[in-house]
C-alpha cells in the first residue's frame, strides 16, 4: 500500500470518525445540557467534520487546492476546544481565535505553491494548532473533575498532540533540505488527528452530558438520584426528621415554549434553573427532572423552608423575560417531607410532584405541602 492510499484511507477514517462524533457531542451533550461550552465544542466537531469532507471531496475531484482547504480548516479545532474549557469556567473564551486560524491556514494551504514553501507552513500550522492542545491541558488543570477517568483521554491526547507538533517542527529545523517532503509528516497528521477526534470525544461528553462539575445549577437527573438517594438512606439511618423533598415547576410550560420558541425556552429555563440554585442553600442537592422541573433534597427546620419557598417564588415572578417571552413566568412547589415515605426519593419525586400540580390547579406561584 503506497503513501497515497494510506492517506486515503485515514481521510476516510477521519471523515467516519468526526461525523459520528459530531452527531454525539451535539445530540447527547449540547441538546442534553446546553452550555456555551457545550456549543463551542459541537462547533469544533462540526468545523472537524467539514473538513474532512472538504478535503475527501478535492482529492475525489483531484482538486489539490480545495483538499489542503479542507485539512487547513481541521487545524482550527482544537483552539475552539481550549476555548469550550474557558467558557466552562466562566473567563473570556475568544471563541474567534479558533475560526481565523481556520480560515488563514486553510488560506495559506491554498496559496502557497511551491513545495519547500509548503511544506514549511505546513509544520507550523500544526505547530500552531499543537500550541492550543497544550493551553487545553493548562485550562483542564482547573477542573475540579480533571482527575475522572473519563477526563484523561483528552489530557493524554494533548499532550501526545504538543510532542508530535514538536517532533514534526524539529525534523523540519533539522533537515531544512527535506522540508518540502510531506510523505511523513501528513501520515502522522492524520493519524494523530484521528486519535485526538476519537479521546476528545469520550472525555467531551463526559463533560456535558455526565460531569456535574461545570453546571452552574441542577445536576443531570442520575447523578442527582445516586446523590440524593445515599442522603435519604444515611438521614434515616440516623432518624433525622428535618429532610425534604421539594419539587419546582414552571407555569404553564407547553404554552410558554410555544410562545419562547426552542432557543427562548433554553435561556427561560437557564434563568429558571439559575434562580432556583440561588435561592437554596449551597448544601441542597438540586436535580433536573425535566426541563422547568427542579427537585431539591435538603435538610432544614420546616419554618426556614418556607422562607426559601417564598423567595423562589418572589423571584421567579420578578425575572425579566420581556427578551423571550410576552408573557410572567409564574411556579408552583410540592413540598413532601422525606419520613412521609421512609425516606424513598423515588416515591417523595412522585409525591411531591403531585403536590406541585396541584399547587399548580389551583392558580399557580404557590407551593402545595403534604402533611407527615
Amino acid at each position: 500500500m503506497n503513501t497515497t492510499e494510506v492517506l486515503s484511507n485515514l481521510g476516510l477514517a477521519q471523515a467516519a470518525v468526526a461525523t459520528v462524533s459530531t452527531v454525539m457531542i451535539i445530540g447527547l451533550g449540547f441538546l442534553h445540557r446546553p452550555s456555551r461550552s457545550a456549543l463551542l465544542w459541537s462547533l469544533a466537531f462540526v468545523l472537524a467534520m467539514t473538513s474532512t469532507w472538504v478535503s475527501i471531496m478535492g482529492s475525489i475531484a483531484d482538486a489539490e487546492p480545495v483538499r489542503r482547504a479542507g485539512l487547513g480548516l481541521m487545524l482550527g479545532a482544537p483552539a475552539l476546544i481550549w476555548s469550550g474549557f474557558r467558557a466552562r469556567r466562566g473567563v473570556p473564551a475568544f471563541p474567534w481565535i479558533g475560526g481565523v486560524q481556520a480560515a488563514v491556514t486553510a488560506a495559506a494551504f491554498t496559496a502557497v505553491t511551491d513545495a519547500a514553501a509548503y511544506g514549511l507552513v505546513f509544520r507550523l500550522a500544526f505547530v500552531a494548532a499543537a500550541v492550543f492542545a497544550g493551553l487545553t491541558i493548562g485550562e483542564l488543570r482547573h477542573a475540579a473533575d480533571r482527575l475522572e477517568r473519563l477526563a484523561l483521554p483528552l489530557t493524554i491526547v494533548s499532550a501526545g498532540f504538543v510532542a508530535v507538533g514538536a517532533a514534526i517542527l524539529v525534523s523540519g529545523l533539522a533537515a531544512p533540505a527535506d522540508i518540502g517532503d510531506l510523505a511523513l509528516p501528513r501520515v502522522i497528521n492524520g493519524l494523530a488527528m484521528l486519535i485526538y477526534l476519537v479521546c476528545a470525544t469520550v472525555s467531551l461528553l463526559y463533560f456535558t452530558s455526565v460531569s456535574p462539575t461545570g453546571g452552574h445549577t441542577a445536576s443531570t437527573w442520575p447523578h442527582f438520584v445516586i446523590t440524593a438517594s445515599d442522603r435519604l438512606r444515611r438521614a434515616r439511618r440516623a432518624r433525622e426528621q428535618s429532610w425534604a423533598v421539594l419539587t419546582v415547576r414552571l407555569d404553564d410550560p407547553t404554552h410558554i415554549r410555544s410562545a419562547a420558541g426552542e432557543n427562548g425556552w433554553l435561556r427561560l429555563v437557564a434563568e429558571f434553573e439559575a434562580v432556583v440554585d440561588e435561592s437554596f442553600p449551597a448544601d441542597a442537592d438540586i436535580g433536573r427532572e425535566t426541563r422547568g422541573r427542579l427537585v431539591i433534597v435538603l435538610a432544614r427546620p420546616g419554618s426556614v423552608i418556607r422562607e426559601h419557598v417564598r423567595t423562589t417564588l418572589r423571584r421567579i415572578t420578578e425575572l425579566d423575560v420581556s427578551d423571550h417571552v410576552d408573557v410572567q413566568l409564574s411556579a408552583s412547589v410540592g413540598w413532601v417531607p422525606a419520613e412521609s415515605a421512609d425516606y424513598d426519593l423515588a416515591a417523595l419525586v412522585v409525591a411531591a410532584g403531585e403536590a406541585a400540580a396541584e399547587a399548580t390547579r389551583q392558580g399557580g406561584d404557590r407551593w402545595e405541602r403534604v402533611r407527615p
